[in-house]
């Protein structure tokens, strides 16, 4: 196939000496920067390059997705893609900036096949003198077949020293396995899930989850498409790296004052301490009676008391389902004892979990912490157990028995009595 030549003076020529416009057939296209900030700095590190179009002879706009459309085969939507990079570095430049990073959006598609139409990206940013460490390259979500050749298109960015940001994170394609091929540095997360975690308590509860585990891939996480203060505190309880949306500033031609929102993050912060020292005393409030059950029982069977008898003052409180005991070897000892209107013997689709005599318990985190730290209460996050229908929090504690082995003894309460109000965020770790 003979390559096309896109190279940079094709396109640069095109622009405006003001270098805030380009001309494309018969569209007007210019840059609008949004910031992304970063909540421990609480300032912009980096701003989003956004392509506004205009149709040169109505004066209509046209959003990005139009604007595509109307490429209509490969080396017309490269062209398009190129020139809105190379329009977006221009422009980014002149604003005098000289310390964030400029996110340039590329089409997975487009990113795979443009090494085919002749050297491009690292051309234009040396003829703008606009250095590669400070380029983020955001791949927008989008079905892609061939991600083994995204893989080869993302490791040429990579080795320009570029940064790989993967967008749209938890919609469509954009998911683990995108994650885990292509290594990125930055993910973003879907505007859609930024929105639902306001308003779904399943889905605040995993945000954090989430988060957590594209940290641990390595990635730095924003949340993107904020509109509302309950959006940029969930983002902020869920301890995201960087904040971006229109709640903090839209889209513009010119960069804002860098510690213009200052006093925004600094109220959004102590309004999320507050809201959470709130939160960790009516759990600590909710958790008394448990506790001082829990530590009875305890006291009970290190004594000698039978199982059954000790643990029913614990199994009388609202919301407790279940207890039982289990060896130092991680091995339950004998059956569970329920709690009368346990809802959980009732469901017919779990009688085959029921029998837990010498069920092994050895993993779970509410028996290992329990092992580990002897004589403490440990309690887990919200969860669906083996031998029941709805999500419980176990409380567990680690003590000698009266024949001087040591045991642990558990009690599983139910998650939406026990938090209440408070569902959506769920249960944070206690030892007491």
């Amino acid at each position: 196939m003979n390559m096309v030549d896109l190279s940079p003076p094709l396109l640069l020529d095109k622009y405006s000496p003001q270098g805030e416009r380009g001309e494309r057939d018969e569209f007007s296209l210019s840059s609008h920067f949004q910031p992304i900030y970063s909540l421990a700095h609480r300032r912009p590190v980096g701003y989003e390059g956004l392509i506004r179009a205009v149709d040169s002879a109505s004066g209509r706009r046209l959003g990005p997705l139009e604007l595509f459309s109307k490429a209509r085969h490969g080396e017309e939507r490269i062209r398009l893609d190129r020139q809105c990079r190379a329009l977006h570095v221009r422009n980014f430049q002149r604003l005098g900036n000289t310390r964030s990073w400029l996110f340039l959006n590329v089409d997975p598609q487009v990113a795979s096949e443009s090494l085919r139409y002749g050297p491009f990206f690292l051309k234009m940013l040396q003829s703008n003198g606009f250095p590669t460490h400070r380029v983020a390259v955001e791949l927008i979500e989008t079905p892609f077949e061939d991600e083994t050749h995204l893989a080869t298109a993302v490791e040429h960015y990579r080795k320009l020293g570029c940064l790989i940001v993967i967008d749209d994170f938890g919609a469509g394609y954009s998911n683990f396995d995108r994650i885990w091929r292509l290594r990125p540095d930055i993910v973003k997360i879907d505007r859609e899930m930024t929105r639902r975690v306001t308003i779904e308590p399943l889905a605040r509860r995993m945000f954090t989850g989430i988060i957590s585990v594209l940290r641990e891939a390595g990635a730095l996480v924003c949340v993107e498409g904020i509109e509302t203060e309950a959006e940029a505190l969930c983002a902020i309880d869920a301890n995201a790296d960087l904040l971006q949306g229109d709640y903090f500033a839209p889209g513009s031609a010119v960069l804002p004052v860098e510690n213009a929102r200052s006093d925004m993050f600094a109220r959004l912060i102590a309004g999320h301490r507050a809201d959470f020292a709130e939160f960790q005393k009516r759990q600590h409030s909710r958790l008394v009676p448990y506790l001082a059950a829990l530590k009875n029982a305890v006291q009970d069977l290190s004594f000698g008391a039978k199982f059954q008898p000790a643990v029913q003052g614990l199994l009388k409180l609202p919301g407790a389902r279940r207890c039982y005991l289990i060896g130092s070897d991680g091995l339950q000892i004998g059956a569970n004892v329920d709690a009368e209107r346990n809802v959980y013997s009732q469901d017919p689709r779990f009688e085959l979990m029921q029998p837990t005599e010498g069920t092994d318990w050895q993993t779970r985190p509410f028996f290992r912490r329990a092992i580990e730290t002897p004589g403490n209460v440990q309690i887990t996050r919200p969860y669906l157990s083996v031998t029941g229908p709805k999500l419980c929090v176990t409380l567990s504690f680690a003590f000698e028995a009266s024949d001087g082995s040591q045991q642990v003894l558990c009690v599983d309460l139910d998650f939406a009595e026990l938090a209440g109000k408070d569902v959506a965020y769920g249960v944070s770790s206690l030892h007491t």
